[in-house]
């Protein structure tokens, strides 16, 4: 069957089934391929209407990989054996059933926000007008957006009920609980329904990612909450906050020209900038003084001075971009990501030479 083409405008009654991919009728699916005055009661979407038997789409692996995100689980799991390892080198005392139940918890809600966030960000339009090459199944027609939807409220709430007998286990991490979950809401229900469209949304990201999942997850284990946990997690928070910074400067301009809000379209291209060199100045500044308290004072300094000298190109790459046209901005995200990778070896390595020390 050919493939046709639909534009339909934002106040015409099928827009939100067609955005939402509620009407597949027939075995077809609507794909949008173009979209015009985001965010403006102006805007129109052209679908392109296919037949979902002829969309191709990869192996099953390659296919719930991409759907939950598969290469982003480093932002939870090192956490998770970050606070595990933390918790095992003191001989904090564990509980094996709290630590099934919080890990596999922990791995299926991230799953389920991951897909959340893709719906999302394609309803909004951020994915519909910055492309890039990762596959993403809405925007390639793997999957509709109310599906997907489906699949993450899924998941997300086996994810609750697997939290729910650690909870009745450890009573501490009822108030985690109840304070992540009013934090969660309060960017699910706040403007944009983003919480990287408002600061306050990205201020609940850096707290959630953070400090809640490292302490609750700690609490799950049979141990309480202490300063060195929290301190791990708001580094680590900050850590992942500077990655969605960089992916949202990487698409400044198209997000600009379609009127997407966010820190980086607020701050322009020049102050963008000299706040991500500043960013994460600033986070390796946290990063010794973290280690200074909690770690070995030697691996303190070594650890930053490595730091430093792994940002460096990060640095440059930043400074050198004089335009937000071209292939510049790509090449920052490339290298910010590489940047976080050698960060998170170093943690590695830290870990490693303490369990050596503590083995041997």
């Amino acid at each position: 069957m050919p493939s046709r083409y639909v534009t339909i405008k934002q106040d015409e009654p099928d827009f939100l089934n067609y955005l939402w991919g509620r009407n597949e009728k027939n075995n077809l699916r609507a794909i949008p391929v173009k979209t015009y005055n985001l965010g403006t009661a102006e805007e129109l979407i052209t679908f392109e209407i296919r037949d979902i038997s002829e969309i191709e789409k990869p192996g099953l692996f390659v296919y719930i990989s991409s759907l939950i995100k598969l290469k982003s689980f480093i932002l939870i799991l090192f956490p998770l054996f970050y606070v595990l390892s933390k918790n095992y080198l003191s001989n904090t005392f564990f509980d094996p059933i709290g630590i099934m139940l919080a890990s596999v918890s922990s791995i299926l809600l991230f799953a389920g926000m991951n897909i959340r966030n893709d719906v999302y960000d394609h309803i909004s339009g951020f994915d519909r007008v910055n492309l890039d090459s990762n596959n993403k199944p809405i925007r390639l027609g793997w999957i509709s957006p109310h599906r997907a939807s489906r699949w993450s409220l899924i998941l997300v709430s086996v994810s609750a009920l697997l939290a729910l007998p650690a909870a009745l286990l450890h009573r501490e991490l009822v108030g985690v609980v109840a304070a992540a979950a009013i934090l969660f809401f309060m960017g699910r229900f706040s403007k944009n329904n983003s919480y990287k469209q408002q600061h306050l949304g990205e201020v609940i990201l850096i707290l959630l990612i953070g400090p809640a999942l490292a302490s609750g997850y700690q609490v799950a284990l049979g141990a309480g909450i202490d300063t060195e946990v929290l301190g791990f997690g708001a580094l680590w928070g900050f850590a992942v906050f500077y990655l969605i910074q960089v992916n949202n400067f990487s698409h400044i301009m198209t997000s600009s020209q379609s009127g997407i809000k966010n820190t980086m379209t607020k701050l322009g291209f020049d102050l963008s900038q000299k706040f991500l060199i500043l960013a994460w100045i600033f986070f390796i500044a946290v990063w010794f003084l973290f280690h200074s308290q909690y770690a070995n004072p030697r691996f303190a300094a070594l650890s930053t001075f490595l730091l430093l000298v792994f940002s460096l190109p990060l640095f440059m790459k930043i400074a050198n971009i004089k335009s937000p046209m071209g292939s510049g901005l790509q090449i920052v995200r490339k290298v910010a990501n590489k940047t976080f990778l050698l960060m998170v070896s170093l943690f590695l390595t830290e870990n490693f030479l303490y369990l050596w020390e503590v083995l041997f």
